[in-house]
């Protein structure tokens, strides 16, 4: 009789499950936290543990790193909830042996449970195989035979795939698990398939240097390298791999992989993937819904002013009315423009940038703004900088949001206005450009939300767009924004772009 550990922190759940696995025929024991658990297994070690993920104190995902500390064999079956995915792939990467959502279906559990006891199954055979080993080699040729077999079984009954070719590529070893991932039957590998037909074109190639690298676990061994298979049929399937060079009498022989079907995981990251960027959406309309909202109101007190003015003669109130609907009519234009900007997919074009003209027409345009308010706007090009690559208006639009966001950086107090913008190579690697100016700078509080749209600190003045398209554009060509501030002092944001050798 297998023993058996629930833990959850409700009470009900803890019952029904206990009343279910004790009638399946397993010992059941109970804990109602992470703490209780862990002091359980110390004293009372379960073969399989079924944990909800979610649990006050210490959670499911810590206790799953616990449980594998103390004792790597224990089988862990993960309870996840409603939009708990991520946790979900977490606990795999750790390795929970399988996960079950709630409400609790039998069949699920079952499935589960099943799952678990074939990987104890085959541990304990293994075991039992390895500690026997010496004795079994010093047997005849029947137990040489029970032996290879027992190998033959545990190599094809193996979840993962598992392939051996020779140094010149061919298939000496196909099990049913590669057969599961692939589509080919072992027969169709072994009699004249080449490992290279296994990948896309030159990933096998890719594979093979990497092996002899030392980047995926020293030369002579790949440990977990994400790649692609080519199935059968000519489907792509993500897997991932570990390999090893096989050597005989000093000799190398041939190779052996594991394969791991990452499927179901990359389609778990994808259903994440797609649940976040529906919850940013809906944040976003937010955003943008209060944002029209006060835009609306200010045009709607400026058309009972301009109203007000017209009924009564009064030419101030009708004067500062218009003004009222003319600015906020500018402020929705913009709004509108700048949410087109950041919604717009990935510009294709791709053109030479001369980062210094950009500078140059940007300062220029800025120059009468910049002496009407009192700063110096100063430049400092480094001569001969190489191209850097994309679309030159967005590019444009990068250096002109970060421009006038630092001019706009000055309170009333401020006394020493000065806007620097500096282009310069750095270590012949990167191509920088620095927007520093000598403002108000950005108080700690927001600074981990300036690049989040329509977050802004300029109240009615701002759509909290421009620094969004701005790190928005820049990642397409390559690059990254950054930024550093004092407070009282000013800022420098930092434009980052890759050379590559071409340029």
């Amino acid at each position: 009789m297998r023993r058996i550990l629930v833990v959850d922190d409700e009470e009900s759940t803890r019952d029904l499950l206990s009343l279910s696995l004790q009638s399946d025929g397993y010992e059941v024991l109970c804990a109602e936290d992470g703490f209780s658990a862990m002091e359980i297994c110390a004293n009372h070690p379960p073969e399989i543990v079924l944990s909800d993920i979610k649990m006050p104190g210490m959670d499911g995902i810590e206790l799953l790193r616990r449980l594998k500390h103390l004792n790597k064999d224990i089988e862990v079956i993960m309870i996840t909830g409603h939009g708990q995915m991520e946790l979900a792939i977490q606990a795999l990467q750790l390795e929970a042996s399988d996960f079950i959502n709630k409400p609790i279906s039998d069949r699920a559990l079952s499935v589960a449970l099943r799952r678990a006891e074939q990987k104890i199954w085959m541990r304990e055979k293994l075991r039992e195989y390895t500690e026997n080993l010496e004795c079994m080699l010093k047997q005849a040729t029947d137990e040489i035979r029970k032996r290879y077999d027992f190998e033959h079984h545990l190599v094809h009954t193996s979840m993962d795939g598992i392939i051996v070719n020779d140094r010149e590529g061919n298939i000496i070893l196909f099990s049913e698990g590669a057969s599961r991932i692939y589509g080919y039957t072992r027969e169709e590998a072994v009699c004249g398939l080449k490992v290279t037909s296994l990948y896309p074109e030159g990933e096998a190639r890719r594979v093979k240097k990497l092996i002899y690298s030392q980047e995926y676990g020293g030369p002579g061994y790949l440990v977990n390298y994400e790649t692609t298979a080519r199935a059968k049929d000519g489907q792509l399937v993500p897997i991932l791999l570990s390999a090893a060079i096989l050597y005989e009498d000093g000799e190398e022989v041939g190779t052996v992989g594991y394969f791991k079907d990452l499927t179901e995981v990359k389609e778990l990251q994808a259903r994440l993937l797609e649940q976040t960027r529906l919850a940013a959406m809906g944040e976003a309309m937010a955003e943008v819904a209060h944002g029209i909202k006060n835009i609306l109101y200010g045009m709607k007190l400026g058309a009972y002013m301009v109203e007000k003015g017209l009924i009564q003669g009064e030419r101030d109130r009708l004067e500062k009315g218009w003004q009222m609907v003319r600015t906020n009519m500018e402020r929705i234009a913009r709004l509108s423009l700048e949410m087109l900007d950041y919604a717009r997919g990935e510009s294709r074009r791709r053109e030479a940038i001369s980062v210094n003209a950009v500078v140059s027409d940007v300062c220029q345009a800025l120059e009468k703004r910049a002496q009407e308010e009192g700063i110096r706007l100063e430049r400092e090009l480094e001569c001969d900088l190489p191209f850097i690559f994309g679309d030159s208006e967005a590019f444009h639009t990068c250096v002109l949001n970060l421009v006038t966001n630092a001019m706009e950086a000055f309170g009333e107090e401020s006394v020493d206005k000065r806007v620097k913008v500096r282009t310069f190579v750095k270590s012949g690697r990167s191509l920088v450009v620095e927007v520093t100016d000598t403002g108000r700078g950005i108080a700690p509080e927001v600074q981990d939300r300036i690049f989040r749209p329509l977050f802004t600190t300029k109240g009615a003045r701002g759509t909290g767009l421009g620094l969004a398209i701005t790190q928005k554009i820049v990642q397409e060509m390559g690059g990254i924004v950054d930024f550093h501030t004092t407070v009282g002092r000013g800022t420098t944001f930092t434009l980052r772009f890759p050379l590559t050798k071409s340029e």
